[in-house]
């Protein structure tokens, strides 16, 4: 997993074939302006959400390559496994994190109090 600022997604270029692309749809503000559900651009599929925080969150198996970008809000994100935490952050807006196929995550649980999130998911084969 990686998390940092998106001012700095150009760092991470080296991790993915089509980071650029992400990049360059971030770029045109399509995940900003797009409504929730599943989309594709320039042969990249990604899913925009907006839900409220919980006190559990929910746990997942990322299926692929996944780049995380938070739109709005906070919440707390961690890898996780049934057994073994592994690292937890305060996903906040302006944030990415970028997980490989298999890990095992925890979303969309509240730091303090419940609130709202809009994220997209862009989904890297």
């Amino acid at each position: 997993m990686v998390t940092d600022i998106l001012d700095r997604l150009e760092w991470y270029q080296s991790l993915h074939s089509r980071w650029q692309t992400v990049i360059d749809i971030l770029d045109r503000s399509l995940p900003y302006e797009a409504s929730d559900g599943d989309h594709l651009t320039d042969s990249i599929p990604y899913r925009v959400q907006t839900y409220r925080t919980t006190a559990g969150g929910e746990r997942e198996v990322a299926s692929s390559n996944q780049l995380i970008v938070l739109l709005e809000g906070q919440e707390l994100f961690s890898i996780q496994d049934d057994e073994h935490l592994g690292l937890v952050t305060l996903f906040t807006e302006g944030r990415f994190i970028y997980l490989q196929s298999g890990e095992a995550m925890k979303w969309g649980q509240h730091a303090n109090e419940e609130s709202k999130v809009r994220k997209v998911t862009f989904f890297l084969p």
